[in-house]
């Protein structure tokens, strides 16, 4: 532990001694005091981690925290695991955009109903199976081959989408610094890596209950300056906003290529938010940390209240657009926005924000984004190692459960090596920001995963049924994609090519009864 902090510590002062300014933005009034808040919050949240950890050392411990778990510091690791940098970073970037207003704000509605149809449809099955993962799940239901097919979606939808929020996070350590993309992904991956490493899911989730209520602050901290650092205050800024028609808030447009409209909240978020609760293992881990049924359904339900970060930080971006809009941005800063919008906050903060308060948001970033990459960790180990490793290494099955451990930590090390080449890959293609960008990523298989899902509920479907539904709904969302359709289609769409197709062929010749159950 001694060696590990010793590491950090060198590591995190070198970083600070060499920083130099290559994006264009200043970096010199990201005071010593600020410096000692970011680097007090990692180091002690290192130590929390330290701290906390389950002392048993069986996979049950390391994957599921031994169903001991409270049901709150669940609730609020599942919080901060979806509560992403994008939120903090990406939503007032997107109300600052030149076509940004608050129509982001209705898929808050699907955000809320996702969860509450996870709660009554999936979760009760789950806990009675007694499952480590949906896949698990699946396997019981659809057989190996079936899961093995989720399971391969799954880590090609997660490491995509975590690739970008490990980008969206190293953006703000880049803006702090002046440092390259590439050492600042290095650098959050580091972090992300020790707190999965030391304690599994248990230390996770208490790490990740910590987070939140420093990113829940440092919110708070941000709307409070954004409103006060504009003379005129609350009702100035508003007046602001509606000249630049920013506080549009409803679209009932029936256009699917409008992305965010009532209809796309209502259903194609819902079903979004329904997949990462139900089959994105990076969220399902948490739910399945409970003592029982009850507390779990308590813990996901009291999750909902997340969505107020993103009013919060929508309310931010309102603050953004009127404060820049009496301080006009340099032509310098406002190339380097433009070439990547998603900086405008952190400038914001570094730049204007008092010593210290400056400090805490940043570190309120750093907690959402590491909290959600720690989370993908420890759930891309556990799916590669029990899931797939024990098929192509059936001697794990039977080998010592410490013996086990050990290799889902190196697991965890390889996943982040893995997501940090994504990120660097993704820092070249943000032209349509990290708000788009996130849900874009793993559109192709949740959609999938979901209609997966559904049939392994209703016991249906064979592997040649759901793999062809799988390949009919990758051509329906590339066509979406190609013709330029919202995103958040592309969830429902998915499930619904493959539900329709595998419940066909099982109709017309293809028995469902040979499924490859074992």
């Amino acid at each position: 532990m001694k060696r590990t902090i010793a590491i950090l510590v060198s590591l995190f002062c070198c970083f600070t001694l060499f920083a130099q300014d290559e994006n264009g933005i200043a970096t010199s009034k990201f005071s010593t005091l600020n410096w000692i808040i970011l680097i007090v919050f990692l180091l002690g949240t290192t130590v929390i981690g330290e701290l906390v950890k389950n002392e048993d050392k069986g996979l049950d411990a390391f994957f599921k925290g031994g169903n001991n778990l409270p049901w709150w510091a669940v609730s609020l690791s599942l919080i901060a695991t979806k509560t992403s940098v994008a939120t903090f970073i990406a939503v007032p970037a997107f109300i600052f955009s030149m076509n940004g207003n608050l129509t982001y704000l209705q898929m808050t509605i699907g955000f809320a109903l996702g969860n509450v149809l996870f709660v009554y449809v999936l979760l009760k099955e789950y806990y009675e199976e007694g499952i480590y993962s949906p896949y698990d799940f699946i396997q019981k239901r659809l057989g190996v081959k079936t899961s093995q097919l989720s399971r391969t979606f799954f880590m090609i939808g997660a490491t995509m989408s975590q690739g970008v929020r490990l980008l969206g996070t190293a953006l703000v350590l880049s803006v702090i610094t002046g440092q390259s993309t590439l050492i600042c992904i290095c650098i959050i991956a580091l972090f992300a890596i020790v707190w999965s490493y030391i304690g599994g899911i248990t230390t996770v989730v208490w790490t990740d209950a910590i987070q939140f209520v420093i990113f829940i602050f440092g919110a708070c901290f941000a709307l409070f300056y954004a409103v006060g650092d504009i003379p005129g205050g609350f009702g100035e800024m508003m007046t602001i906003a509606d000249s630049k028609a920013k506080l549009v808030l409803w679209d009932l447009s029936l256009d699917p290529h409008k992305t965010y409209t009532l209809w796309v909240g209502i259903l194609g978020c819902t079903f979004f938010e329904f997949g990462s609760n139900a089959v994105d293992q990076v969220v399902t881990q948490r739910a399945l940390c409970c003592k029982n049924l009850k507390e779990a359904r308590k813990a996901v339900a009291f999750s909902v209240v997340g969505v107020a970060t993103t009013w919060i930080m929508a309310f931010v971006g309102i603050g953004l657009v009127a404060y820049y809009d009496i301080n006009p941005l340099s032509d310098l800063i406002q190339a380097s926005i433009s070439a990547e919008p998603d900086r405008i906050f952190p400038y914001y903060v570094v730049n204007e924000l008092p010593n210290g308060i400056s400090g805490l948001i940043i570190a309120a970033m750093f907690a959402a984004g590491i909290s959600t990459l720690d989370s993908a960790l420890t759930a891309l180990s556990q799916t590669s190692v029990m899931g797939i490793g024990t098929l192509v290494f059936p001697k794990l099955k039977i080998m010592d459960e410490n013996k086990v451990v050990k290799i889902s930590k190196i697991a965890i090390i390889v996943w982040g090596l893995i997501l940090a080449l994504l990120a660097y890959g993704f820092s070249f293609f943000q032209d349509g920001g990290l708000l788009a960008l996130g849900f874009k990523v793993p559109g192709y298989a949740y959609g999938i995963l979901i209609g997966i899902a559904f049939l392994a509920l209703m016991r249906k479907g064979t592997f040649i049924g759901i793999l062809i539904g799988a390949f009919m709904a990758i051509l329906a969302i590339a066509w979406m994609h190609f013709e330029g359709i919202s995103f958040f289609w592309w969830f429902p769409v998915g499930a619904l090519v493959v539900i329709v197709t595998a419940l066909l062929l099982s109709k017309i010749g293809v028995d469902s009864s040979k499924t490859d159950l074992v």
